[in-house]
């Protein structure tokens, strides 16, 4: 089977297959803030706010107050936990497939490694520990040793759903 690292890839090979929406909640395809304010740094090559180096980043940064409850982004079990001086507390998720959902800068979390979490499961709160400017989710996907662009992936189940209806209609 060909490995999947692209959202368009996943998304032909969902349909192809007629997943269905428990299926697809196994991977990481919702937004992980309710009503986000806007995505302040996408996945690109940027100039680092603090360190002022031009360098990737590897994910999206969701700004919100400090507070604002996180969600898993898809069914899975949390393999790491903890904090480190870069990303500040961090959670990182495994999904169905090899994908992991990874969340940083949290001000406190909710779960601890070995949990199962549930799509839409509150897990942490959007904080500014680490290395930040303010207040914001850094979100990634991850598979392998690949970094994905996770703005695709974020409103995936919805996608589907909207186009399986719309399928189901004609």
């Amino acid at each position: 089977m060909k490995l999947v690292y692209s959202v368009k890839e996943f998304q032909h090979i969902a349909d192809s297959m007629q997943m269905t929406i428990e299926e697809l909640c196994d991977y990481p395809v919702i937004f992980p803030i309710r009503k986000p304010e806007r995505i302040s740094s996408g996945f690109e090559i940027r100039k680092h706010p603090i360190y002022m180096v031009w360098k990737f980043h590897t994910g999206i940064d969701i700004s919100g107050v400090k507070g604002t409850a996180v969600y898993a982004t898809g069914n899975g079990t949390v393999i790491r936990k903890g904090y480190c001086s870069g990303y500040g507390n961090y959670i990182e998720i495994q999904h169905a497939g090899g994908f992991r959902s990874f969340y940083a800068h949290l001000s406190k979390t909710m779960v601890n490694v070995g949990d199962s979490v549930s799509i839409a499961t509150q897990i942490a709160y959007i904080g500014n520990t680490g290395v930040a400017t303010g207040s914001h989710l850094h979100y990634e996907i991850r598979k392998g040793n690949y970094y994905l662009n996770p703005t695709g992936w974020c409103n995936l189940l919805f996608v589907i759903k909207i186009q399986a209806e719309k399928y189901q209609s004609n």
